[in-house]
């Protein structure tokens, strides 16, 4: 049985995708709990203080890479299931993903609908 997802992070630089994500996931499961970061030092600083069942986490952004973010991530012993996502699967990320216990898989940009309610255990 897989794990029930009622929590998401998100950190990503794109916010446009941010809106529709929103609005995608709470269609497919009204009453998730959703949170955006554009910036990954304050997702950080939230996952210091508060609990998540999935941090979806960009590859490439310009502030700090995801790599970068996971390495922060894991001196802080936050324990969190983590979805890589990238707009192109470069093999050199799947390689450098080996490297984290903590990553689940990867999401290709944009999520599509079918992908989340498979991750959130929603039939269709």
């Amino acid at each position: 049985m897989s794990k029930i997802i009622n929590r998401i992070i998100f950190v990503d630089d794109d916010t446009i995708q941010h809106m529709i994500n929103r609005k995608n996931l709470q269609r497919i499961k009204p009453g998730i709990e959703l949170f955006f970061f554009e910036n990954p030092h304050k997702a950080l600083e939230w996952l210091d203080n508060n609990q998540a069942d999935l941090l979806i986490l960009d590859v490439n952004m310009p502030e700090m890479s995801g790599w970068d973010f996971l390495d922060l991530l894991q001196k802080s012993k936050n324990q969190i299931e983590v979805k890589m996502l990238t707009s192109s699967m470069d093999p050199s990320d799947i390689e450098m993903s080996l490297n984290y216990a903590m990553i689940s898989g990867f999401l290709i940009k944009p999520l599509k609908n079918e992908i989340m309610a498979e991750i959130l255990g929603v039939l269709p």
